[in-house]
This record gives C-alpha cells, structure tokens and sequence, in this order.
C-alpha cells in the first residue's frame, strides 16, 4: 500500500466514530450452517511463509470454555510453547496471536462483523499491550467484509465470508514508526471459524533514511498464512 492511500485511510477512519458498521448497498446474503460452537472443537491449521513459500508448522486451536468468554489453547507452536487465545464472544477478540505473540486489546477487537454477512465495514480504535505487561499502546483497524467465496483448503471446500483487516499501530520497538497491517480471513461458518488466514506488514524503520535520519527506510514486516488441514467438532475431537 502506498504511502498517500495509507494516509488517505487512516484520514477516513479518523473521520468515523470509534465504532460503526452499515452493509453495503444490495449487499449479497449467502445462506450457510453454521457450527455451534463447543468445548473441544478443534482447529489444525499449516503455517506457511509467504515470502519463500516455506512450511513452518502445524499449530492447533481448541476450544477449552465458553463462558463468561471464549478460551482456546493454541499448541504445536515453535519451540513447544503453548499459548491461549481468548475472545469476548464468536465475533470479537480480546486476545489473539499475531506472528505467534499474544496481543491483549483493552477492549474486545471485531475479527468478523456481527452479522456476518458482505458489504459491511467497522472502524475501532483502542489500546493494546503484548502478553505479559508493558506500556499501552495505540490500536487502530478497520474491518471490510465481502464478498462471499467458495475457496479450497486441505481441509476441504467451504463457503467463506472474506474480511479485510487493516491496522494502524504503535510498535514496542521505539526504532520502527508507521506500523501497519494487512490481514484477509476467510470465514467459514460451516466450520465456525476461519479457514484461511493471512497478513503481512510494514515499518518505517528510523535511522536508516537516505541522507535524512528522520525520514527513515519502509521495510517489510513478516508474511504468513494460515490454511485448514483438519477440523474435529466436539463430537468427534478426542
């Protein structure tokens, strides 16, 4: 994205209230099952690393409460390591993985629109802190839903609701200036959940300009993709 769109966004969410959504004009409505959600549900996804199209593992999401809030533990991550995502309903998140960090909103974050359905947009604006502490830092996104697709993954054929996610934010590495994000999820409600996932992002890193300190060097953040290979409701997981 380049560099007059992103400021010509981040004007247009600055201009909206902190939290809104309206569908589009004749936006289409698919009919699809959804999953009810239950403890046990499980997720199997492949990692991959868009740049040089490199596995990188198989992590699994499963549903370990639904109340007062969603709890998923998330485990065959690098090094062994085994995390918790947790979400305030189906819709919206508290705290999610990105790149494989815990991030922590101070309010929930939309991932999907409630409800779900195309032509849809919502703008929120909050703080964020990573797992563990740290300073508070400003969380900026906006969520555009449609149109819906019918895609493939090694799980099997689903139809999806894609979402286009992007964030402007405050990076804990003092160095890096004009964070952003770009996410696409495809959200099956068939499997309750998302089927593919990928984002990507960018910095501005500071001190590393062409004969102006200030100005810095745009660098790439990393890109990776999330894809289905195994879906186990309650019923079967075990």
């Amino acid at each position: 994205m380049t560099d007059p769109a992103r400021r010509a966004l981040l004007v247009a969410a600055a201009a909206l209230p902190a939290a809104c959504a309206a569908p589009g004009a004749n936006a289409p409505s698919v009919p699809v099952a959804t999953h009810v959600l239950r403890v046990g549900d499980r997720w199997r996804y492949q990692l991959i690393n868009r740049f040089r199209n490199q596995w990188l593992g198989a992590p699994v999401w499963e549903l370990t409460a639904i109340e007062p809030e969603l709890r998923l533990k998330v485990t065959n991550l690098k090094g062994g390591s085994v995390l918790e995502e947790r979400w305030a309903d189906a819709w919206r998140v508290r705290e999610e993985l990105i790149f494989g960090i815990p991030m922590v909103y101070a309010e929930p974050q939309a991932l999907v629109p409630s409800p779900a359905e195309a032509g849809r947009t919502l703008i929120t604006a909050t703080t964020y802190r990573e797992a563990g502490g740290g300073e508070a830092r400003p969380w900026r996104q906006r969520l555009s839903a449609g149109p819906w697709e019918t895609i493939e993954v090694p799980a099997g054929r689903f139809e999806c609701l894609r979402i286009s996610r992007f964030v402007a934010f405050t990076h804990p590495d003092s160095f890096r200036s004009a964070s952003t994000r770009s996410e696409t999820l495809w959200y099956a409600p068939a499997a309750g959940r998302w089927v593919q996932r990928e984002w990507r992002g960018e910095y501005v890193s500071l001190g590393q300009g062409d004969g102006n300190p200030a100005e810095g060097l745009t660098a790439p953040e990393d890109w990776q993709m999330l894809q289905l290979t195994d879906w186990q409701p309650a019923s079967r997981a075990g």
